[in-house]
């Protein structure tokens, strides 16, 4: 198992950004909020009865009632949104919250907890941890926030983020990822939010599996076993997946990155990122009007 250094990880974001250093057009990209699944290890030591995620858009408010905006996972069967002002910076963010209905749903030490939200419109996330009886319990968790870029050619690119309340607990230490396998050009068909979860076989999706690179198709490969650290949340990890054929660039295809959360080598949880792929604002539109529910009721009559 290797650490991916971050001359590595300079060298080709260098290179992908050498075309512009020499006076080529700049590509148009595109962003896109992912649908997200994490997995948490409940690492406390202590009994807990929910799990929080604060974003920083103190206007994102996703239907409980609605699978293609949140999977309520399990154990915990309940879901809150509550604005507030968690990171102490004077302005409102919003607590996104699984909460245990009755003890039944309790997650003792070393259990896990799993649970999926569609991130249109959430802003950065700032923090993640365990509570119990509505107080937090321990440090917070180390949680990754996504977001993915579709540059014109068209590529895919995945960009990940370790939230910052995380290093405020855990100034001298280090997370990341490892394990990170992508996939490309997968029929919108053929996976939902409810999909992405640890009965999830990747291998059956292998038809469709790229092999990641730094930054760009130059970049500095990725390998499974890589330990991806660092040590704050100073910037994005750029995860390029590929150069697409142009009849897959739209939001009847989607790409997949899946990666198990490191702190300090250890892991500490796991997620699964899915997005259409579009490199259309029009389409980013089209989403924000309804075609997610359109998207989201084709793949549950597969």
């Amino acid at each position: 198992m290797r650490t991916l250094t971050m001359f590595a990880v300079l060298a080709g974001v260098l290179a992908f950004a050498a075309p512009a250093a020499q006076g080529v057009k700049e590509p148009t990209v595109v962003w896109h909020d992912p649908w997200l699944n994490w997995d948490f290890i409940n690492n406390t030591g202590q009994m807990v009865n929910d799990f929080a995620i604060i974003v920083d858009n103190p206007n994102f408010n996703p239907d409980p009632n609605d699978p293609s905006e949140v999977f309520k996972g399990k154990p915990f069967s309940t879901f809150q949104v509550i604005p507030g002002d968690y990171d102490a910076d004077l302005d409102l963010d919003t607590m996104l919250k699984w909460i245990a209905k009755d003890a039944t749903e309790n997650l003792p030490a070393g259990g896990k907890a799993h649970g999926g939200l569609y991130m249109k419109g959430s802003g950065l996330v700032l923090d993640a941890y365990w509570t119990k009886d509505c107080n937090k319990v321990g440090n917070s968790t180390a949680i990754t926030y996504e977001r993915t870029k579709i540059v014109d050619d068209p590529a895919v690119h995945m960009e990940l983020i370790i939230a910052k309340g995380w290093y405020d607990d855990h100034p001298s230490e280090k997370a990341g990822w490892t394990h990170i396998r992508t996939f490309v050009n997968i029929p919108a068909a053929e996976l939902n939010l409810e999909d992405l979860n640890s009965t999830l076989i990747l291998n059956d999706f292998s038809a469709y599996e790229v092999f990641p690179k730094v930054g760009g198709p130059t970049g500095a490969p990725i390998l499974y076993g890589d330990e991806i650290l660092r040590g704050a949340p100073d910037s994005f990890f750029d995860v390029f997946l590929a150069e697409i054929d142009p009849k897959y660039a739209g939001p009847g295809y989607e790409a997949l990155l899946h990666a198990e959360v490191l702190n300090q080598g250890a892991v500490v949880g796991e997620f699964w990122n899915l997005n259409p792929q579009s490199p259309e604002p029009a389409t980013l539109a089209l989403l924000a009007l309804g075609g997610v529910g359109l998207l989201a009721r084709r793949r549950r009559g597969k």
